[in-house]
């Protein structure tokens, strides 16, 4: 009977030490963009394509990716600085991090092209906090077999609709000041909206 009410009690003592644990969980600060910074976009994938031929020749989709990122950001006239790198390249601790996480860019089986990636913003400089962007899923168009720059071309029309989801999900965290003269004012650094260029 006492080990009973010991092992009660010690179970009951666990759950209240669990909850507190879980309450006190750390809230995770909301990184804002600075215009004066430079993002840097990581793609990280996975996607080797076969040219649709059936000759065996895998091509490298990072290029295509980088290409169509370059488009969009320009269409949409990202504000700041960006550089676009590979998984692994090392990120300044005092820049803010993009991550792109492309898991799915290809045929669905019903003849569509669909893209399905995660992103999460990073900045190291506020200890290592991460925002996560969400899902990003898109499809369309059937599959053209006639020629590869067909092909090409609607793989990445199929990335730039769901690239242009996620550069209005990141618009959230640009921090407007409305006390600003130059609000509206469309004279930007010759450094903000182009990929930037190490030296």
């Amino acid at each position: 009977m006492k080990t009973t009410k010991l092992t009660l009690a010690l179970l009951g003592l666990l759950v209240l030490a669990f909850s507190n644990l879980h309450a006190k969980k750390r809230e995770i600060p909301f990184i804002y963009l600075n215009q004066n910074q430079i993002l840097y976009i990581t793609v990280i994938d996975n996607i080797y394509h076969d040219d649709g031929f059936g000759s065996g020749n895998f091509a490298d989709r990072y290029y295509d990716i980088e290409e169509t990122l370059v488009k969009v950001l320009r269409e949409t006239e990202f504000p700041m600085g960006y550089k676009i790198v590979r998984f692994g390249a090392r990120v300044p601790e005092n820049q803010p991090e993009l991550q792109l996480y492309i898991t799915k860019w290809g045929g669905n089986g019903l003849g569509e092209i669909e893209v399905r990636m995660n992103a999460a913003l990073k900045a190291r400089s506020q200890g290592r906090t991460r925002n996560k962007l969400g899902f990003f899923y898109e499809r369309g168009g059937a599959y053209p077999m006639i020629s590869q720059s067909q092909t090409t071309a609607k793989y990445n029309e199929v990335l730039s609709k769901a690239l242009m989801d996620l550069m209005s999900r990141l618009n959230d965290h640009f921090n407007v000041d409305f006390d600003d003269s130059n609000l509206g004012d469309n004279s930007r650094s010759s450094s903000l909206s182009s990929p930037f260029q190490a030296e």
